[in-house]
């Protein structure tokens, strides 16, 4: 069965004000909601939203998102209890077809 995680990355823009995070949430659909709106909490205010993809992998469903927010920094301690870090391959990609592989990571249970 997949691990319930929070993963994310951050990317400052240039312009100096506004940051870019991707964040990947596995959990089960519920706690992903109450998850995205502690992330709306600390990040006040996001300025857009994507989501990137979502789905099921191994029991679990996923929620891949862009934010970008003028908050330059996230306290995970009030976001989510479980297990939280930073991944390097949520770095933003050119065009929307370059999440496939780490998409493909997801659902085959590899993150």
């Amino acid at each position: 069965m997949a691990e319930r995680k929070l993963l994310w990355y951050r990317l400052s823009s240039a312009v100096p004000e506004r940051h870019r995070y991707n964040f990947l949430i596995i959990n089960d659909p519920r706690e992903i909601g109450i998850i995205k709106q502690k992330l709306y909490e600390q990040l006040k205010p996001v300025i857009e939203e994507k989501t990137i993809e979502e789905g099921v992998v191994e029991g679990l469903h996923f929620k891949l998102l862009d934010l970008e927010t003028t908050a330059s920094k996230v306290d995970f301690s009030k976001v989510y209890k479980g297990k939280v870090r930073q991944d390097r391959r949520l770095r933003p990609r050119g065009t929307s077809g370059g999440w496939n592989d780490f998409v493909n990571l997801i659902a085959s249970g590899r993150i």
